[in-house]
């Protein structure tokens, strides 16, 4: 049987094939024997490198320069956790003052609108018509007006020569009276139904962001059918339920701190407007209206908020400088500089100059106080934290303290108290 070629080229290509495995076996051979011999040293050496350099925490490693500032106590009121939901500071259902049909709307959802800004306009054609009319009519009642007063005038100077009768005189300061008389009735008229015309158009009663467009073009609108919702979140308005025991504590002007969960790491500054003096029977407690500014309007209508008020007796806060708290997601962290081999710091033992340790604390942030911020975690008086390069440390990391700083400590704020450990106080 005759042989293919693919057949015939079988024997020499194995042949090359098995060279090539040979030599490469024999090479891989002859670089093992190589490192074996030298891989002892190697490791000999790597390891007098790291007894002389310590861990990549050792010489061949600098320890970079960080600034720190210590943590502080101070005494400060109890912290209440309350909820609320965001509102916009007005609220309009815009709706028609006239009958008419839609032939054109401006808006959608979603819309920032000026105060003033034309919304909706509908069919004006029959109140133009009559419009016209009632303006052609007093155009020509005012013309006769003139008319019929320049006679008044001219037989009045003929009455006192004795010319003309009495009758004649009379009809004339009638017929004046009437024509004026006719134009006052008329400019009414006029101005009913050139406001008649105006409200045809649906304008802005304040600037604000359009929630809901409840008209489309052609749909017939009734008086007092609602066209559109209107919103004014340049301020947000929160209302909480403050317990009748805390309510002499909450002025109008009593300052809060507010979060949103819709956006995380953001903190809000909320005003007391007004406090309702008249309690929820079933829970005891007393309406309080919160403003909120908005100006880059991030709040919106029906998030949930939540307020921190501090409230009640004065109790232990610890305080560290805002400079420290590093934000990772969710977590909020700090960076304390402890002695090497120690995993936490005593008091007074390390400042400028020293080499210490980075250890990472997870702490919950309270509300802030100037330059300083509430926490709430592992955290003690005189502890160290980093406040300069601490977004690139990390946990074991050697740094040599180059500066340890001293803010002002905080005062007493009578408007707007620290606050303790949430976690300590109970649900109200």
């Amino acid at each position: 049987m005759p042989t293919s070629p693919g057949r015939r080229l079988s024997t020499p290509v194995a042949i090359l094939v098995g060279i090539a495995i040979g030599a490469g076996l024999a090479t891989g051979g002859l670089w093992w024997s190589y490192a074996g011999r030298g891989g002892a040293d190697g490791l000999a050496g790597a390891t007098a490198s790291g007894e002389s350099g310590g861990p990549p925490g050792g010489a061949g490693f600098s320890a970079p320069p960080v600034d720190a500032v210590a943590a502080v106590e101070t005494i400060a009121a109890e912290q209440v956790q309350l909820l609320g939901t965001a509102r916009p500071v007005r609220q309009s259902s815009v709706a028609s003052e006239v009958d008419g049909l839609a032939v054109e709307v401006f808006v959608d959802e979603g819309d920032a609108v000026q105060v003033g800004q034309v919304l909706v306009r509908l069919r004006t054609t029959a109140v133009e018509q009559q419009l016209a009319a009632a303006t052609a009519a007093r155009d020509e009642t005012s013309a006769r007006l003139a008319r019929a007063t320049a006679d008044f005038e001219r037989l009045a100077s003929l009455r006192d020569r004795n010319v003309i009768s009495a009758r004649e005189y009379d009809q004339a300061v009638a017929d004046r009276d009437a024509f004026a008389q006719g134009v006052v009735r008329l400019d009414a008229e006029v101005s009913r139904l050139q406001e008649q015309f105006d409200r045809a158009t649906i304008k802005a009663p304040f600037a604000g962001s359009i929630a809901a467009v409840q008209v489309e073009v052609g749909e017939w609108v009734g008086r007092g059918d609602q066209i559109l919702s209107l919103l004014d979140l340049s301020r947000a308005e929160v209302t909480i339920q403050i317990a009748e025991r805390y309510i002499s504590a909450v002025p109008v002007g009593f300052q809060v701190d507010v979060r949103f969960d819709a956006l995380p790491g953001r903190h809000y500054t909320g005003r007391v407007e007004a406090v309702v003096p008249e309690a929820i029977p079933e829970a005891r407690t007393f309406p309080v209206l919160l403003r909120i500014p908005n100006g880059d309007l991030a709040i919106k209508s029906g998030m949930a908020a939540r307020v921190s008020a501090q409230l009640g007796s004065p109790l232990p806060a610890m305080l560290v400088s805002k400079d420290a708290v590093v934000r990772r997601g969710d977590q909020v962290l700090l960076f304390r500089i402890d002695p090497a081999g120690m995993s936490a710091a005593p008091a007074g033992e390390l400042g400028e100059g020293s080499v210490g340790t980075i250890a990472q604390v997870s702490v919950d942030p309270g509300p802030a106080r100037g330059q300083w911020q509430v926490v709430y975690g592992a955290v003690a008086a005189g502890d160290l934290f980093v406040v300069r390069g601490n977004e690139r440390v990390f946990p074991g990391q050697p740094v040599s303290i180059a500066n340890v700083r001293t803010p002002p400590v905080p005062t007493a704020d009578p408007e707007r108290s620290i606050a303790v450990d949430p976690r300590q106080s109970d649900s109200r």
